[in-house]
């Protein structure tokens, strides 16, 4: 039995002989309708998290809360451009008053667009900083009050590995990802003393419908440059993003751990 703050009384609750990780944690998770977001969104409820699903695409992630509530947890799906905060506060808002905490904060939505500099339009530059970047930064600013407020939390931001090496044809990609290493470090400093942990996880090349017509042109030179051989899957990040997010990792923050199959081994 394990007692939380003000004395309520939980029960461990166990799966195939195995304790869940995140029992009656509420873990909030955008850009959750598809792809990397959707298996993020499915391992944590498997983990026995409540999961608040918020993508721009209301279908994929009232879709992702249906099979969520099939595990047997509870879902919310949510529709918000991570990038306006108006919207991102709206919602944030609707999942504290549905669940009256926020454990966990997953921010993965972003884009992937390919654009030469020469030809990089500037509204291209915006769109790409104002998701992957502002949005992380937005759904923080609304979500940290009401963790500090609990007195912790458990913060992880997808950035890349293109976010440490670069990558030709996606400049504005990239720059935006190593505003999100950056911006993990500042908050995990900033946020420590509140019980607030704060991580990066930097996935390489994820088999995913975002990047598969990248994969298409250039599979073999992927898998010549991976020194475990393959493609990445989504439930590869989904596993790192549980662990940073479970007690396992309460004395860790500040750091962005690759996901790429030894691409990169810095």
């Amino acid at each position: 039995m394990l007692f939380s703050k003000g004395l309520k009384l939980e029960t461990d609750v166990y799966i195939h002989g195995q304790k869940m990780k995140l029992n009656g944690k509420i873990a909030i998770v955008t850009g959750a309708g598809r792809g990397i977001g959707a298996s993020i969104a499915l391992t944590l409820a498997r983990e026995g998290a409540n999961v608040v699903i918020i993508d721009v695409d209301k279908q994929s992630a009232e879709n992702v809360a249906n099979k969520i509530k099939i595990l047997g947890r509870q879902a919310l799906a949510l529709k918000a451009d991570v990038s306006k905060s108006v919207e991102v506060n709206k919602v944030i808002k609707a999942a504290w008053k549905q669940f009256g905490k926020i454990d966990i904060l997953v921010n993965n939505a972003g884009i992937f667009k390919e654009a030469q500099i020469t030809r990089m339009r500037e509204e291209e530059w915006d769109e790409t900083m104002n998701i992957n970047l502002k949005g992380v930064f937005n759904c923080c600013r609304a979500v940290i009050p009401y963790m500090i407020k609990q007195g912790n939390g458990k913060i992880v931001n997808i950035s890349s590995i293109d976010a440490r090496q670069g990558c030709v044809g996606y400049a504005h990609y990239a720059a935006s990802k190593a505003g999100v290493i950056g911006f993990t470090r500042s908050l995990a400093k900033e946020l420590a003393p509140y019980g607030i942990n704060v991580n990066a996880v930097a996935p390489g090349i994820i088999e995913t419908d975002m990047t598969k017509e990248r994969i298409a042109k250039f599979r073999r030179d992927y898998e010549r440059l991976i020194p475990l051989g393959r493609i990445g899957k989504p439930e590869d990040v989904a596993g790192v993003v549980l662990f940073l997010v479970s007690n396992e990792a309460d004395y860790i923050t500040g750091q962005t751990i690759n996901v790429d199959g030894g691409w990169r081994m810095d």
